[in-house]
């Protein structure tokens, strides 16, 4: 029994779909830019990859005023994927049969700052009674059970920067334990307001910006420069199946969710990783061995690449130690995210999108800002232009957060 993806929905600083994330990736087109949502002049990174999404032209009225960006993100791209699978719910599976899992860091903050602002100002009465329903986490997995009208499992995974990992491990296993025929799984993520970005800033996790960087030149993972993250907004959604069921219904398959490992460092101080990496290595072997291959079988990586130099370097080191160091040194890794920015709970399924479509096409795209590797990171790094990968039929993809928190992909075409 196998799961397979057959639809992807995106809304990301590219676009919206997976064709324009995918050509502004294969291209090497930055798409991180200078905040111009809010004033960010008193912040230490002024720089975001910001969607260009106008809610009110996609969404009806009443329900934008009653709800948070992140659901609004989450929606649109909830209805292209199962447009792109072909299914509508109820009548391709029933309601009961579908479910949904989603993953999230931070919550909807742009309508909560909006409400406590008119607390401190107007007083408790000129606070939205939405309020409540709006900004928590889970508030996107209900709004896209209302409006698709979905009755199966639903889960809002919070697992720091692997959330959206988490949601696709959850969806499949909901899959392979018969309790749903469809899982809408992925994440998402709108950081763009004034405390959110203040959340991100306080992490620890950005990067700072440099006067001799243009805002897109400052995500630079695995580089000699790397000083952290940019992060940005956006949502990324999978339609997963059964691949018995997706063929019944004649559906078109665009991969299989063949892995998946999961590992938690445990380690002190918090805001670190373990610095061997034999923790997340542990993750990676995990996910190829459920998978049923080898280290030398698969054909890209695509790495967390968070640009925090110790996150970094250990995710190399992690590479060696689930697979060896001859392979790991032939094993090409990209991190494309660098051009359009760390999307958060949206990033792995982000991630995996693009490797279901570098598999599909046979090429590799880079990692933008890559120019002159950092010291300790002893791997064959994808960077400058798009590299060839005809027969690539595998694919790695990692994702780590806060707290040693790893979950690792392997897709296979």
């Amino acid at each position: 029994m196998s799961v397979v993806i057959t639809g992807i929905g995106a809304v990301t600083p590219a676009g919206t779909g997976i064709d324009p994330l995918w050509d502004s990736a294969r291209a090497g087109i930055p798409q991180v830019a200078a905040i111009d949502r809010f004033d960010a002049s008193g912040y230490a990174t002024s720089a975001a990859g910001q969607a260009d999404f106008d809610a009110g032209a996609e969404l009806p009225s009443r329900f934008v005023k009653r709800t948070d960006r992140f659901t609004h993100l989450s929606v649109h791209a909830v209805r292209q994927a199962l447009a792109d699978a072909r299914v509508t719910v109820g009548e391709e599976v029933p309601a009961e049969r579908t479910g949904v899992m989603v993953g999230n860091i931070l919550g909807g903050w742009e309508f909560a700052e909006r409400e406590l602002r008119h607390l401190w100002t107007e007083g408790p009465r000129a606070v939205s009674p939405y309020q409540a329903t709006a900004w928590f986490p889970a508030a996107p997995q209900g709004n896209i059970c209302i409006e698709q009208g979905i009755k199966g499992p639903a889960r809002t995974f919070v697992a720091e920067r692997a959330s959206g990992a988490y949601a696709l491990i959850g969806g499949a296993e909901a899959l392979l334990r018969d309790r749903a025929d469809v899982v809408i799984a992925g994440g998402v993520e709108a950081p763009l307001s004034p405390y959110g970005w203040l959340c991100m800033e306080t992490s620890g996790l950005g990067a700072k910006s440099r006067g001799s960087l243009g805002p897109h030149e400052l995500y630079r993972p695995f580089d000699a420069g790397h000083g952290g993250s940019v992060f940005g907004e956006g949502a990324v959604f999978l339609v997963m199946e059964r691949r018995e069921h997706a063929e019944r219904r004649g559906a078109r398959i665009l991969g299989e969710l063949a892995g998946w490992g999961v590992s938690t460092d445990g380690y002190m101080p918090y805001y670190t990783v373990e610095p061997t990496g034999q923790v997340l290595g542990r993750a990676m072997r995990t996910a190829t061995e459920r998978a049923g291959i080898r280290g030398g079988d698969i054909g890209a990586v695509f790495a967390h690449g968070s640009g925090v130099p110790f996150e970094d370097v250990t995710e190399g080191y992690a590479l060696h130690e689930a697979f060896g160091s001859a392979t790991a040194r032939q094993l090409p890794v990209t991190a494309p995210k660098s051009g359009f920015g760390h999307l958060l709970g949206a990033a792995a399924p982000a991630d995996a999108a693009l490797a279901l479509r570098a598999m599909r096409d046979g090429v590799l795209p880079p990692t933008v800002n890559l120019d002159h590797r950092a010291p300790g990171i002893d791997l064959d790094l994808v960077a400058g232009q798009a590299r060839p990968a005809a027969g690539c039929e595998h694919t790695l993809v990692v994702s780590r957060g806060l707290g040693g928190v790893n979950a690792c992909l392997l897709l296979r075409r």
